[in-house]
């Protein structure tokens, strides 16, 4: 069932993994470090959601208990953001079947009206924290300039429907499905 979507994802994760290397002056994410699993909505698509769920099947029973418990105490915040259940002793329990936004977490996003929308960790001294202006939502060119740094910030656009309109996923034949926030996914599939 996975075949192809996974096929995708070895190719998607090292261009991932390329971009993540040419901005590393700017990220400062590492093992431990656990901040984008601990306040998010998480939006999946139904793929990547089905694929969640494999991982989370192989898991031993007692880490899968522990998802649901995580899940049973989700208490969302006005915004509806809450920690990921699938974060245990603040690593991910499904790291090989995470999802897209998962895979793509940390570096700068373009948003659909042009502005720049840096990782939210940002406004806690990590991720482009040094050269970005969370307020304007401006990189900080002076501050680039003066830091003589090997490569300039770049400003990436990786939201889900720019994902779903790449070559690669047309040519492999992929339908990525509806998209729901995974507490939304997680509340249908453990009520079945």
């Amino acid at each position: 069932m996975f075949d192809n979507y996974k096929k995708f994802l070895d190719i998607f994760t090292q261009d991932i993994e390329a971009m993540f290397e040419h901005q590393k002056d700017y990220i400062f994410c590492k093992e431990g470090c656990s901040h984008c699993c601990e306040y998010g909505e998480y939006p999946f698509c139904e793929i990547e959601f089905l694929y969640l769920i494999e991982g989370y099947e192989k898991l031993p029973q007692d880490i899968q208990q522990k998802i649901r418990d995580n899940f049973a105490s989700i208490k969302k915040d006005e915004n509806g953001y809450y920690v990921c259940p699938f974060l245990i002793d603040k690593k991910c329990s499904v790291y090989s079947n995470r999802a897209l936004v998962c895979r793509t977490f940390g570096l700068l996003n373009k948003e659909a009206d042009g502005t720049v929308n840096g990782p939210f960790c940002g406004k806690l001294g990590l991720n482009y924290s040094n050269v970005y202006d969370k307020d304007t939502k401006q990189l900080l060119m002076d501050v680039i300039e003066e830091n003589h740094y090997k490569h300039l910030p770049r400003v990436f656009n990786l939201n889900i429907d720019n994902i779903r309109k790449l070559d690669l996923v047309k040519d492999l034949g992929i339908e990525f499905g509806v998209q729901k926030t995974l507490y939304e996914w997680l509340e249908s599939y453990f009520n079945e």
